[in-house]
């Protein structure tokens, strides 16, 4: 691949990365997903304990879901490049990619370290984004081989966003926690059933909405061909986007008997049981690119119900009694020195006739036309010969 396309990959990939995460962090401090504040001054509630957690699983998924997007969208435009299997341009796009959504996490920890929550340049939201941006990389790859698992993280991106409004604008039972959480809208039970608050309960639209996802995007993916390795990773695409969650809710490992770390979890049982199932369904006509794995099978004739194959003779005297003549030894033709069976036919030239004559070289001249003065001859012994004949009958 020459040296412009390559760089504008790598570019494109950096760029759409760095655009992405900073529309989500923009985004996130408009909705008021990511705060650093207090919900009163001099409040006894440890919210912002609860907020420093969501705001390191929020940079995790902005940065992950960055560095999806821009590593997509540099191999959906390096793909129509001249060299566009180049392995090493793709991986480089993707890393590119990776280093744009990494730029969250110095944004996040500067705002942190101006807001007073932290009295020193906290580097957990660079962790944060660190892991994230190692996800994306990973997942990216795999989406680049498998469209299932792009469209999968793609929908659940939307997915996300979706529950982050609604949790904004409409407040569903009892919260788990007073603040915001990833992949979180309220708590779907009361604390007297059986879920209570548990993970179950604040998981259920992420849950339902991971299956959904997987069911829809592994039938999408069966339906056109596809390989047998490709059919394997859209069977397991149901966890792609669940497993951006799951690492995001674990990013602060203080957090674990906070309820919410199951979210993630319970969402990838679930889209992965969702693509399972459809990719389970056996297909009419059989996977697309079954094929005989040796080249004798092919040559193998399958004959109808009811009929056989003859095998073929091994000669043309098979089946005959013994005694036949393919019993009788066979004898040397007496070598004959004046017939020559090969002979070699020689090119026509100009005037020449073909001859088989294998011991000479020379060509047969063709004969000379005949002049005037040969056929007035002619006319007149024919004469003469008439006037004799007409004589002898007189």
């Amino acid at each position: 691949m020459s040296p412009k396309p390559a760089t504008s990959a790598l570019g494109l990939g950096f760029a759409v990365a760095a655009t992405a995460a900073l529309a989500q962090l923009g985004l996130a401090y408009g909705f008021g997903l990511l705060s650093w504040a207090d919900a009163a001054p001099g409040s006894a509630d440890p919210v912002l304990d609860y907020r420093w957690n969501a705001n390191l699983a929020w940079v995790v998924w902005f940065s992950a879901a960055s560095c999806v997007v821009g590593g997509m969208a540099s191999g959906v435009i390096g793909s129509r490049g001249a060299a566009s299997g180049s392995s090493a341009v793709r991986v480089g796009a993707v890393f590119a990619a990776a280093v744009g959504a990494f730029a969250i996490g110095p944004l996040v920890a500067l705002s942190a370290q101006q807001s007073a929550a932290s009295s020193s340049f906290p580097t957990d939201p660079l962790l944060a984004a660190g892991v994230g941006a190692a996800v994306g990389f990973v997942l990216t790859l795999i989406g680049l081989g498998s469209r299932a698992v792009a469209v999968n993280v793609g929908a659940s991106v939307a997915l996300i966003w979706l529950l982050a409004v609604l949790a904004t604008f409409t407040d569903i039972g009892d919260p788990a926690t007073p603040v915001t959480e990833l992949a979180v809208w309220g708590s779907w039970a009361s604390p007297d059933s059986a879920l209570g608050r548990r993970g179950l309960s604040i998981a259920v639209p992420f849950v339902i909405g991971s299956a959904l996802i997987g069911i829809v995007v592994a039938a999408i993916a069966r339906r056109g061909p596809i390989t047998n390795s490709g059919y394997r990773i859209a069977a397991a695409s149901g966890i792609a986007g669940p497993l951006i969650v799951t690492v995001a809710h674990l990013a602060d490992p203080s957090q674990a008997d906070n309820p919410v770390i199951l979210v993630g979890p319970y969402a990838a049982i679930a889209g992965l049981l969702g693509s399972l199932i459809v990719s389970a369904i056996p297909r009419a006509g059989g996977q697309v690119d079954d094929a005989p794995e040796t080249s004798e099978a092919t040559d193998r004739i399958e004959p109808a119900p009811g009929w056989t194959v003859p095998e073929a003779p091994g000669s043309a005297y098979s089946g005959t009694k013994a005694g036949d003549t393919k019993d009788l030894p066979a004898e040397d033709a007496p070598a004959d020195p004046d017939v020559d069976w090969v002979q070699e036919l020689k090119p026509v030239g100009e005037g020449g006739t073909l001859t088989a004559d294998a011991d000479t070289k020379t060509e047969a001249k063709a004969k000379p036309k005949r002049t005037r003065k040969a056929a007035k001859r002619t006319r007149r012994k024919l004469a003469d010969t008439e006037s004799d004949a007409e004589k002898e009958e007189s």
